[in-house]
């Protein structure tokens, strides 16, 4: 708008100049020359600000145009990468079932294969929610494994969801016996911060061997199974005028990533 008005002016000034001129009975062209003289410099600088005008438009449509490629090209970036994390799930779980699968077809035992759905966990207490119930044979008292060894055992059901203690919970108690010696004991759980686990009610004159594995022995509960590798004898407390000795277990599953399990339904 304004370098419209600045033009109109150029124009139109001298011509007023110039009819002035011949009213007065001057030279019209001595006029003009003067004129265009003085108003030649606002030309050139309005041309040069005109010129600079559109560079600048031009730089920040160029400019806009580079941003919004910068955005679509981060936008392909993470889709990308989401379809790379997606993809490395998928192969993790293709393992991890077929190395579940493996595992139930090379033992004796009847298995029911379930997921984790959940968790409840706190510092005494560490139990997780499987995907299979009553309606799928599952009972109260059975025991959970992983393919590395004892996980838990199931505490309740429902009609299609279960809940297991995992050996880990403080309130875990399992009769176990170790392989080299045949030390019997009591295992329990020291709390999901405490991923060892305490071997008790050693007697004093028992000989018990670090690195022996502890596996669980007969009881009398109705869905015990014998033989169920737990861990491994790390080192031994021994009190004075105490008739037991305590032993520390590093167990053989990580309970902190259990995604699935094993129910033995039948020896």
């Amino acid at each position: 708008m304004y370098r419209r008005s600045l033009y109109a002016i150029l124009i139109l000034f001298p011509l007023v100049m110039i009819i002035l001129s011949i009213a007065y009975k001057s030279e019209p062209l001595v006029i003009s020359s003067k004129i265009l003289s003085i108003f030649y410099p606002f030309k050139l600088a309005s041309r040069y600000i005109d010129e600079r005008i559109s560079y600048i438009k031009e730089y920040f449509r160029s400019n806009a145009s580079l941003i919004e490629e910068n955005r679509r090209l981060k936008d392909d970036l993470i889709r990308m990468q989401a379809r790379d994390n997606l993809l490395k799930y998928c192969q993790n779980e293709n393992v991890e079932l077929k190395r579940f699968l493996d595992y139930k077809y090379q033992n004796d035992y009847k298995l029911i294969p379930v997921r984790v759905v959940d968790y409840i966990k706190s510092y005494s207490k560490d139990v997780v929610i499987i995907d299979a119930g009553d309606e799928q044979g599952i009972k109260k008292g059975m025991y959970a494994i992983t393919d590395e060894g004892l996980a838990g055992k199931v505490i309740e059901t429902s009609s299609n969801f279960s809940y297991v203690r995992l050996l880990s919970d403080r309130r875990s108690l399992f009769s176990v016996v170790s392989i080299e010696n045949r030390i019997k004991g009591i295992v329990q759980g020291e709390g999901r911060y405490n991923q060892w686990l305490r071997m008790k009610y050693i007697p004093m004159s028992s000989n018990v061997v670090p690195n022996d594995i502890i596996v669980t022995a007969p009881s009398l509960e109705t869905y015990s199974v014998e033989g169920i590798p737990i861990g491994t004898i790390k080192d031994v407390r021994q009190f004075s005028k105490e008739m037991f000795q305590e032993a520390t277990i590093m167990p053989f599953v990580k309970f902190d990533n259990i995604e699935y399990l094993f129910i033995i339904i039948e020896i």
